[in-house]
Formats: C-alpha cells, sequence, structure tokens
C-alpha cells in the first residue's frame, strides 16, 4: 500500500499503537504497523529467523500434543482432564496466530485510516486519551491474566511432584512417558514448558493485536461525535458573517459525513480482520468453560488444583469478556452519533442554506441509525447481552452432559 509509506503526522495515537504492534512483533507476528519498526536491518534478519524457529517448536509441540492419545495410557483423571483441554485448546490458539499473520496488509490499511486519516481533520484530544487508557487497561489485564494461569498450572505441576512424588508434567506429549523419571525424560519436560511459555507469547500477541483495533474503532464513533457537536461553535464566531459561517457549516458537515463512511469502512475491514478470532474465541469460551467445570467436579478439591482451575477460568472469561465488551463499544457509540448530527447545530442556518442542510441531516442521520454490530460464527452479536448469554450456555451444556 503506497500511501502507508509516506510520513503522516504524528499524535499520541500513532505513538501508542507504534509501540503496541512493535510488541506484536517481538511476539512473534509480521510487522503490521503502517511503516518499517525502527530496528536495524540485521535485527530485523536475525530476529525473523528466530521467531520461524519458535514457530516451528510450537508447531512440533503441539503435534506432539495431538499424537500423545496413541502413547499415554497411564494418566491420571486429572492429567486426562488437562490434556483434553490442551488438545483442544492450543491448535485452536494458535490458529489465531497463523490467521492473524495472513491479514497482515490488511491491518496496516485498517490502521493507517484509524490513526492518520482519520484524525487530519479532527482529533479530540480527550478521547485521545481516554481510548488509551482503555486500550492499556484491558491489555494489562488479559496479559496479568494469562500469565496468572500459565504459572498456575506450573506451581500445579510443581506441587504434584513435591506432595504426590509425581513427574513434573506440565504438558502431556508423546514423549516422555508420565511415569518416565530418566534425565532424558525430565530434560524434554523442562524444554516442553520453556515452548509452552513461548507459545503464550503468540497467544499474547493476537490479544495485543486484536483489542486495541476494536477500542481505537469506538473511541473513532466517540471522536466523530466530539467532532459534529464541535460545529456548532461555528456559530458562536463573531468574526464571521451569517452567510460564511452557513458555508463553513456546510462544509463541515459534508466532511463529517465522509469521515462517517470512512469509519463505517473501517468496521467492515475490523470485521473481516477480526472475524475468525472473534468465532474462535466463542467457540474456546463454551468448551473451556464446560472442560473446567467438569474437573472441578472430578478432580480433588485441593487449594492448589481449585486457584488453578479459578484462575483458569478466570482468564477464559477475561478474555472472552474483552473481546465482546470491546466489540459491544463499537454497537454503543455508534449509536450515538445521530444524536451529535442532530445538535450539531443545523437549526442557526437560514433561507437555502438551512434547506440544504436538513436535507443532508435527515440522510446522515438516517444512515448513523443503521445498527452497527460486529459478529462472530456469523450470526452472534458481539454485546455485553451476547456474553452474558454465552456464558449461560456453557454452564446449561455442562449440566445436560453431567
Amino acid at each position: 500500500m503506497a500511501a502507508t509509506e509516506s510520513l503522516y503526522e504524528q499524535s499520541k495515537t500513532t505513538d501508542f499503537f507504534y509501540k503496541i504492534y512493535l510488541t506484536v512483533y517481538i511476539c512473534g507476528f509480521p510487522n503490521c504497523w503502517i511503516e518499517d519498526l525502527k530496528i536495524t536491518k540485521r535485527f530485523a534478519r536475525v530476529y525473523d529467523r528466530f521467531t520461524l524457529f519458535n514457530n516451528a517448536l510450537i508447531c512440533t509441540l503441539i503435534g506432539t500434543e495431538l499424537l500423545a492419545v496413541f502413547t499415554q495410557h497411564n494418566l491420571s483423571e486429572k492429567q486426562q482432564s488437562n490434556y483434553m483441554i490442551y488438545f483442544m485448546s492450543h491448535p485452536l490458539m494458535y490458529g489465531f496466530r497463523v490467521i492473524m499473520g495472513t491479514h497482515q496488509k490488511k491491518v496496516k490499511t485498517l490502521l493507517y485510516s484509524l490513526t492518520v486519516v482519520l484524525k487530519r481533520v479532527h482529533n479530540d484530544p480527550e478521547v485521545e486519551k481516554q481510548m488509551i487508557h482503555s486500550a492499556v487497561m484491558y491489555l494489562f489485564a488479559l496479559c496479568f491474566s494469562c500469565a496468572m494461569c500459565m504459572t498456575m498450572y506450573t506451581v500445579d505441576a510443581g506441587w504434584e511432584m513435591i506432595s504426590h512424588n509425581a513427574t513434573f508434567t506440565t504438558l502431556v506429549t508423546v514423549y516422555p512417558d508420565v511415569e518416565d523419571r530418566s534425565e532424558l525424560a525430565s530434560f524434554v519436560r523442562i524444554l516442553t514448558n520453556i515452548v509452552w511459555w513461548i507459545f503464550y507469547t503468540r497467544i499474547i500477541g493476537v490479544y495485543i493485536l486484536v483489542i486495541p483495533l476494536a477500542t481505537c474503532l469506538s473511541y473513532q464513533f466517540k471522536n466523530l461525535q466530539s467532532y459534529f457537536i464541535s460545529l456548532a461553535d461555528i456559530f458562536e464566531r463573531d468574526d464571521l458573517s451569517q452567510t460564511l459561517m452557513e458555508e463553513q457549516y456546510e462544509e463541515g458537515f459534508k466532511t463529517g459525513i465522509k469521515m462517517h463512511l470512512e469509519t463505517l469502512r473501517c468496521t467492515k475491514l475490523t470485521q473481516t480482520i477480526c472475524n475468525e478470532v472473534y468465532s474462535g474465541q466463542i467457540l474456546f469460551n463454551m468448551f473451556m468453560l464446560v472442560a473446567l467445570m467438569a474437573q472441578m467436579t472430578n478432580s480433588d478439591r485441593t487449594l492448589v488444583n481449585m486457584c488453578s482451575a479459578g484462575v483458569t477460568g478466570s482468564a477464559v472469561l477475561i478474555s472472552t469478556g474483552f473481546y465482546m465488551w470491546n466489540a459491544g463499544d463499537v454497537t454503543v457509540e455508534a449509536s450515538n452519533l445521530p444524536s451529535a448530527m442532530y445538535f450539531s447545530g443545523w437549526h442557526n442556518c437560514q433561507g437555502a442554506s438551512s434547506r440544504r442542510v436538513r436535507t443532508s441531516l435527515v440522510v446522515a442521520i438516517a444512515n448513523a441509525q443503521e445498527p452497527v454490530v460486529l459478529k462472530g460464527l456469523g450470526y452472534i452479536s458481539l454485546s455485553y447481552d451476547s456474553y452474558i448469554t454465552i456464558v449461560k450456555s456453557s454452564y446449561s451444556v455442562f449440566s445436560v452432559m453431567f
């Protein structure tokens, strides 16, 4: 995309998203920022090879997990439960990384529109501050909950080793057997745990890539509201005649309509980019909640087991929640736009200008009243209500099965 190669005016938004997508690159993704990252070519070459090597290790890890069903016949009830969770979730979660990697060019196009093009005309500093604060809060909560989940499973394996003289088994793979206590087996288990943490960075990369897109989109609708309301200030000026104020208002209102159309285009592009992740996260949420409730029902209710299941369940609920709440914010902020258009000061126009403005206003409001909804699985609206429904549905499935 030639436009993304040109210079652009920096802002707090571009500075923030540059840091975000530099982190995404460090987490093993292609460069999704709108220009080259400020790193040396030598470092990029070395790190890209390092990333490919790590990705090969992760794919190998997932493959050995899938094949373990043919070799691991001595699993305890708890290990069987954990194995089923990993067996289903790891390929799906790594699939998120693979899918998002294929959308590199689309992400760049979307970022350029959201962070540069739409900010040129109007960029409310207060809205910008709120957007950055919300994105940081969401990402911190997600990363912390996922890190706690990984830590608790590692602690759980260590506790089993100390209290029950078991082997240090965090993941069940095709080799070694869970009862194998040889030095080679211990080395493979440690290596497996290290690769698992590298795999964790890919999961975090998906969150860091997807969540800020929806956050920025929702606050762009809020920025549009600020823009339309600010048009009323034109008629407060004492240095312009009524005719000039009307001309400036009409021109400003037309610009706002163009910005709204561009924002709607960004919404469709966001849906295209994130559709598989949104859909997969809904399925992942339902499966994980059912599996965790079954695990808590069948396993010993020790403090470590309860903490491990509780932290994992919280991580699943938080990750799905932030996906759906973020998308729900887009719908809410878009629904407030018609009111902002109405209070843009159109009533100050007179004569022929008033007739032209009222026509444009009616068409613009009618267009803005169309619900803006991001969806998962093709038909599930991502919103606060849908989130509650999905959580309840997970419990209903568990009740029927168990």
